[in-house]
């Protein structure tokens, strides 16, 4: 912990879990609460006090002034292109007509929640546009949420530095992105057509587009949330997902046993969810 700083309390970790929990469903259990302090200490200096009650008082007295750093303190923006490539592999190779055929007007529609500075959605998009080549791309439409404004401007900038983008290969590199200056990258237009960016609350029904999909990507997410949020998170995205459609979640996320509104299911040598019946 910086010189200056008191550190956090069990009572102090208590409070900030019932406040995270409640507006973004977020919990740091007692062995993560060295991250939580190195997460909020930022904060703290920002707004010149040193313990983290005060900080805490401080978002009580007005939090709707913190609330957009206080999000970008707390959650894990983390991300990069083809991550898990083997769900959008499964996605390309196995049911994108499946999906079509079951779908709304044959159109495949996507969402990306917890989109972060929009590493996934485009991924996703590049991935449909370069393999399935007889789509068109009033075939399939892509929304994408997150919570942070900040990383949402960053996703509609689309500009990226090699940390996002290395998977990927020279030759991956040079047809997918243009060099804007140094070790910055600029993702081409056509691999950004057609991803819609918007503010949304993966725990808030009512912040997410208007509309029903075939598939969902939520991934390396909920592993950071309560288990009341994660059951309100998996109630959210059922009401989004037709049935039949999917929904994929990171490697080291799992809803078995949590809910009957989904069935595992294998495809590809990965895991995903499907929206029962």
């Amino acid at each position: 912990m910086a010189q200056g700083i008191s550190p956090l309390t069990l009572e102090e970790l208590a409070l900030y879990n019932e406040l995270l929990s409640s507006r973004f469903g977020l919990v740091f259990p007692e062995h993560k609460r060295e991250i939580l302090e190195s997460r909020l200490e930022p904060r703290l200096r920002a707004n010149h006090v040193y313990r983290y009650i005060d900080y805490y008082l401080l978002l009580q007295y007005d939090l709707e002034r913190e609330l957009d750093p206080l999000t970008r303190a707390v959650t894990n923006n983390e991300s990069y292109f083809f991550r898990e490539a083997a769900q959008l592999e499964a996605l390309q190779s196995q049911l994108v007509a499946e999906l079509m055929s079951d779908g709304v007007a044959g159109k495949l529609r996507l969402l990306s929640a917890g989109c972060a500075s929009g590493e996934e959605p485009y991924s996703i998009n590049i991935q449909v546009r370069t393999t399935c080549l007889g789509l068109q791309s009033k075939d399939f439409e892509i929304d994408a949420i997150d919570i942070d404004t900040e990383r949402l401007e960053m996703a509609r900038a689309a500009l990226y530095r090699p940390n996002s983008l290395r998977t990927l290969s020279a030759e991956q590199l040079g047809r997918f992105f243009i060099p804007r200056g140094a070790d910055e990258y600029e993702l081409r237009e056509t691999f950004r057509r057609g991803v819609r960016f918007s503010r949304g609350n993966i725990i808030e029904l009512s912040q997410y587009p208007a509309r029903i999909y075939d598939v969902i990507f939520c991934r390396n997410v909920l592993i950071y949330f309560a288990e009341p949020a994660l059951k309100l998170a998996i109630e959210n995205f059922a009401r989004l997902l037709r049935p039949g459609g999917l929904l994929f979640l990171g490697h080291s996320e799992s809803i078995i046993g949590l809910t009957r509104l989904f069935q595992v299911e294998r495809i590809e040598g990965c895991i995903a969810y499907r929206r029962a019946d």
